[in-house]
């Protein structure tokens, strides 16, 4: 029996432009395909009824849902091509209508295969004239696939009432809240929420005005009180005639990749220190090195002291017998005169003041370095605070100087900003990756002319945003690379140089407070980035 199958997907290039029909032609010779990158002449196609059997492409964007209307009018199930790990999009496949749903990735060929089989098996079995009981078999079947799928997905579903009541939870969802099988059902949402204002309740917002959400970051409290850190997705569930019965919100525990985000951000923090090492080893040896020459010379100047007190032991001998003997007196006095012109001691007493404050603004000078270092390697809180921004770029600047002092220039102009509610430690380690990128890209230009290095950090306040600008003088970024510059593992350095980590963590590290990172770069000239972050609000921290 020959069928028909149509594939509705974007237009591609490369090698993934012809991965589902090639997939598809897997099936045979008896399979005809039909491949349309235009959903207008897809949909007509649909209407018409030409196909038996439809593979659609999440990419399609929000035309899915319209040819997923268009299969379902014309009796032709619809196949399902979306992203991995989309869990929220797979519901909202299936309840949209559609028949399969199988993940883009490795797999892709061998699962559309097989879902196109299974989907095939049905046509054949209701175009041999199989009876009627046996299409509600097969319907029941794919009810029964779809509730499969949702309680063993790896994503918590609850699906709430009008009300915000838990009609339905999965057991991941059971798992996640803390509660046993069943637990859940008729609990409102906003248990799990408490203190919350009604508009930070996306559940809500979804009930109430419709608003879809997808992978938000939110915080949800079990009834122990342990907070859980989630990922959270929320759509409304509409009936025939576009009333909202419900909403259903996916989530997923993002605990341990919180702590894995942690431990990543830790390992980047000791990678910008070790790559400052010599840098600082060398600010720490100059006044080590004073303190220690001054040491020795104290120990110098004490024994020279040690001998003018022989003498002043002796005059006060002298002095203070029961029969003053005068000529002892004199000579006492005259010996401990001698003394201290051997010794030179007003020059002595003058130097050993002198040595004792430099010794001192040298330890004062280990003593800042040492705090600077401890204070940007200590792991951050789970929990924002009060940062003042200039005080944390300079600390951050103090640190990274030390390294690039003999031959850049580092300009400040800090305007006089309020308190902003983040991360510290956070900031600390975007403003440290800045600069070193900022001090390696000048080291560049110099190697290929002579070049006078510039660093320029500026802040101010606009509006309700603190906006801080790192600008180099450097070698710049090649516009071919300006666009990839944030993408994971991705580095134009030397190996062992650069991990590629650095700007993608401080771009995440800076999205994650609500705020943004740009660039600016004329290759050859030099590099600007700009910070923005939102000031937040300190009432939130009470």
């Amino acid at each position: 029996m020959s069928v028909h199958l149509l594939i509705a997907e974007p237009f591609q290039e490369g090698p993934a432009a012809t991965s589902t029909a090639d997939a598809l032609r897997r099936l045979g010779p008896a399979v005809q395909l039909e491949l349309h990158h235009e959903v207008r002449v897809a949909a007509a196609a649909l209407r018409a009824r030409h196909a038996d059997l439809a593979v659609l492409d999440c990419r399609l964007g929000d035309d899915l849902w319209s040819l997923l209307q268009r299969a379902g009018e014309g009796a032709t199930p619809a196949i399902v091509i979306g992203e991995a790990g989309d869990d929220a999009f797979a519901l909202r496949a299936f309840r949209a209508g559609a028949a399969a749903w199988v993940e883009r990735g490795p797999a892709l060929a061998d699962e559309l295969s097989i879902a196109t089989r299974e989907q095939l098996q049905w046509l054949r079995r209701i175009k041999a004239g199989a009876p009627p009981i046996e299409r509600a078999e097969s319907i029941d079947s794919l009810g029964r696939y779809s509730r499969h799928v949702i309680e063993n997905m790896n994503s918590a579903v609850l699906v709430l009432d009008r009300d915000a009541k838990v009609s339905y939870a999965n057991p991941t969802a059971e798992r996640v809240l803390g509660a046993g099988s069943g637990e859940l059902t008729r609990r409102d949402i906003r248990d799990w929420f408490p203190g919350a204002a009604p508009g930070e309740l996306l559940p809500l917002l979804t009930l109430e005005e419709g608003t879809r959400f997808r992978g938000v970051e939110t915080v949800l409290t079990r009834a122990d009180g342990t907070l859980i850190p989630t990922g959270i997705s929320c759509a409304p569930i509409v009936d025939a005639s576009g009333v909202r019965e419900g909403a259903v919100a996916i989530f997923q525990d993002l605990t341990e990749i919180k702590q894995l985000q942690r431990q990543v951000l830790q390992t980047e923090k000791m990678a910008s220190i070790g790559q400052l090492a010599a840098g600082v080893a060398h600010e720490i040896n100059n006044p080590m090195g004073f303190i220690h020459a001054n040491l020795s010379q104290l120990t110098e100047y004490l024994d020279d002291l040690q001998k003018v007190w022989a003498h002043v032991e002796g005059l006060r001998a002298a002095a203070g017998r029961e029969r003053l003997d005068d000529q002892e007196v004199r000579d006492a006095a005259s010996a401990l005169d001698a003394s201290i012109q051997a010794v030179d001691a007003n020059f002595l007493m003058q130097d050993f003041g002198t040595a004792i404050r430099e010794s001192l603004e040298g330890s004062e000078r280990i003593r800042a370095i040492v705090t600077d270092l401890r204070a940007f390697s200590h792991q951050d809180t789970a929990e924002r605070s009060l940062c003042d921004v200039n005080r944390a770029l300079d600390s951050t600047a103090h640190i990274v100087w030390t390294m690039m002092k003999h031959s850049v220039v580092l300009t400040k102009q800090y305007a006089e900003l309020a308190p902003v509610v983040c991360f510290p430690m956070q900031l600390k380690q975007v403003f440290m990756n800045l600069l070193v990128n900022a001090y390696q890209a000048i080291e560049e230009q110099a190697a290929r002319e002579e070049l006078r290095g510039e660093i320029r950090l500026r802040t101010e306040l606009q509006g309700d945003e603190v906006l801080i600008t790192v600008s180099d003088n450097g070698a710049g970024i090649p516009k071919a690379t300006l666009d990839r510059i944030f993408d994971p593992f991705f580095t134009t350095k030397e190996v062992g140089v650069g991990t590629g980590l650095g700007l993608s963590t401080s771009f995440n590290l800076i999205r994650n407070h609500g705020g943004t990172l740009r660039v600016e770069s004329d290759p050859g000239r030099g590099t600007s980035f700009e910070v923005r972050l939102p000031l937040g609000d300190p009432d939130e921290l009470l």
